[in-house]
């Protein structure tokens, strides 16, 4: 074989193995690439911006004891009831949700939507489910921290359509309806007709049992029937059956729910859910009573029973004085 022939096969086999390492440095260079924006996902998905808590104080926001567990305010918007569409909307139900993740303990703390609170940046006392519409979600969290003495974490802010959705994606639920249940407001498009008794409600007729107050009790007998029925839902939603529509509420929850948890929180919080079971939640109602003034109804607490109200669902929080 002559010399001219070895030394191309030579420079041949050079150009591969060129060429070789080439494909294989670009190859190197992509999985990096591809591994550094697959972290920058993963770190943005499990450890997402620090969301601030809101507290009455800087000692509440800050003690161990009290952001022991998770405390998430949950707010229903009243779609419905001004019949005037670009009105500031107000709460039509106002819950706070609280959690400890390392013993999934649950409890759910109702505040009627007529307490007589102060809202802060306001003059004089007003209904709480005038927060929202003053100053939207930071105002909502700050009145209730301030009322409760407790942190805020987290929020979850919905409207009735998204919950009518969730309950007809389930396929409806199985309960026993109190009382017979006749209302008609048509000014905020509001129609109301259930009978008494064990019956199939969907997500129309379950959105009307929730939001009736046109009884003796008004609004602490919605927040009594909102109590019942959110165990009996909390049950139903993690049945097994229901575990492949978990795709379809997801969808339903992005269309019809805002909050500021991340991807990992809600996870907890969900299994914290599951874990406790709705026929074991902790719920009750803030403690108060009726009081009209100045010709306006309320519901009046004080520290007293706000305190009594927030040890009964083992809920931690700031005593004061006096």
């Amino acid at each position: 074989m002559n010399e001219p022939e070895n030394e191309k096969r030579v420079v041949v086999r050079r150009k591969l193995r060129v060429g070789r390492l080439i494909a294989v440095v670009i190859l190197f260079l992509g999985t990096l690439i591809g591994c550094f924006f697959l972290g920058q996902w993963l770190y943005g998905l499990f450890t997402p911006p620090k969301v601030p808590v809101v507290a009455a104080d800087e000692e509440i926001a800050i003690d161990e004891t009290l952001n022991k567990r998770l405390n998430i305010l949950i707010l229903g918007i009243d779609d419905g009831d001004n019949e005037f569409a670009d009105a500031p909307k107000r709460t039509d139900a106002m819950m706070l949700a609280s959690f400890d993740p390392a013993s999934n303990d649950v409890a759910l703390l109702s505040l009627p939507r007529d307490t007589r609170v102060k809202i802060p940046g306001r003059p004089g006392l007003d209904k709480i489910n005038h927060a929202y519409a003053y100053g939207g979600v930071p105002l909502a969290k700050k009145t209730v921290a301030n009322l409760l003495q407790v942190p805020i974490h987290h929020y979850v802010l919905l409207n009735w359509q998204g919950f009518i959705d969730v309950i007809d994606i389930i396929g409806g639920i199985e309960y026993y309806v109190e009382n017979d249940m006749n209302y008609e407001d048509p000014y905020a498009g509001l129609e109301i007709h259930i009978k008494q008794g064990y019956q199939h409600l969907d997500g129309k007729k379950a959105g009307q049992y929730i939001r009736f107050r046109n009884d003796e009790l008004g609004d602490i007998g919605r927040v009594q029937r909102q109590q019942r029925f959110l165990k009996a839902l909390a049950s139903e939603l993690f049945s097994i059956g229901n575990v492949v529509k978990v795709p379809s509420l997801i969808n339903s929850i992005e269309q019809h729910v805002e909050t500021d948890m991340d991807f990992l929180t809600m996870v907890k919080t969900a299994n914290s859910f599951k874990v406790f079971g709705g026929d074991k939640l902790k719920a009750q109602m803030l403690y108060g009573e009726f009081q009209t003034i100045s010709g306006i109804s309320y519901w009046v607490t004080d520290k007293r029973q706000t305190e009594q109200t927030l040890k009964e669902l083992t809920i931690p929080y700031k005593k004061t004085k006096g």
